[in-house]
């Protein structure tokens, strides 16, 4: 029965986490046509505010207003800051390069995962795990590697993003015994409205810059009323990221690190799609090929968890 009930968390955790990447591909699209005429902090801002009463929302029915109060407060705000600084340098990667190619550097992610999972959970990583983390990866490198050789200061960004983005989950799963994913998102998003809020009080009208990289002027750009049709995109982008941090969230509590990690690579096909359905990006033969080393490691995986 044991073993039944912590397979099942596991494949559970696999499901959130791929809804978990398919709406925040849609949420990179979003933010990337925005990019060219807002600042990130602005729009990071605007995602806070809508998507307070939906995680609210969501508080109510996972594990009701009491749970806000927790206990470790101080977890709350370093595991925020960590996602808010993840995300914050993979948005301002995603306005100076092609979206692929920022998606397959902070795929660097599962790796400082595991890593972490190894070191501080003590978690236990087989080889045959370790060996599909690799071909998920070297699916992602022949998606993106006509474009992947060219040297871009800002390639740096979603490296770091990457990092930041490993340090969180690892306090996620952590904090996954006692606070729910809803909880977490709520935090997240009080901190997002915080730190977004304060910069825009001493960034809102614009800093000057010696470049004009496109990342540096999505940084520094000073603030602007939206128009109404990109009004519609802040609050659905809002909505989007209470779906998307709490099923996150769910994931990294339901399931070791290590086990769905190699997931996260996933997130390769919905942008491939959309980057279609949007832009006509029609997907290559090594496109194709890299998927297919995406997926067949996905299918592994969840074989040998059943097995």
């Amino acid at each position: 029965m044991t073993i039944n009930y912590q397979e099942d968390k596991a494949v559970l955790g696999i499901l959130f986490l791929l809804a978990g990447v398919v709406v925040f591909s849609i949420q990179d699209v979003i933010i990337r046509s925005l990019s060219g005429g807002y600042p990130v902090f602005e729009i990071m801002f605007c995602r806070a505010i809508t998507a307070f009463i939906p995680c609210l929302i969501l508080v109510y029915f996972d594990s009701g207003f009491a749970s806000l109060k927790s206990k470790k407060i101080g977890l709350h705000i370093l595991r925020s800051l960590l996602m808010l600084l993840a995300y914050t340098f993979f948005y301002l990667g995603i306005a100076a390069m092609p979206l692929a190619d920022v998606i397959a550097l902070f795929y660097a992610s599962p790796f400082f995962v595991t890593l972490l999972s190894v070191i501080l959970l003590k978690e236990q990583v087989s080889l045959h795990r370790w060996m599909l983390l690799l071909t998920g990866f070297i699916g992602v490198i022949i998606i993106v590697h006509p474009g992947i050789g060219i040297v871009d200061p800002a390639a740096i960004l979603p490296v770091i993003a990457a990092l930041a983005y490993a340090g969180g989950v690892m306090i996620t799963r952590r904090m996954a015994i006692t606070e729910s994913a809803s909880v977490m998102s709520v935090y997240f998003i009080i901190c997002s409205f915080i730190v977004s809020g304060v910069l825009g009080l001493f960034m809102g009208s614009g800093i000057p810059t010696l470049t004009v990289h496109p990342s540096m002027e999505f940084l520094t750009r000073a603030w602007v009323i939206p128009t109404f049709s990109d009004l519609l995109k802040l609050i659905t982008l809002g909505i989007i990221a209470a779906m998307g941090l709490y099923c996150l969230s769910q994931a990294y509590r339901l399931a070791k690190a290590s086990t769905i990690t190699p997931f996260e690579y996933c997130g390769m096909v919905p942008t491939a799609l959309m980057g279609y359905l949007i832009w006509n990006e029609i997907p290559s033969i090594t496109t194709l090929i890299g998927i297919l080393f995406i997926i067949g490691s996905g299918i592994f995986l969840v074989k040998m968890e059943r097995g």
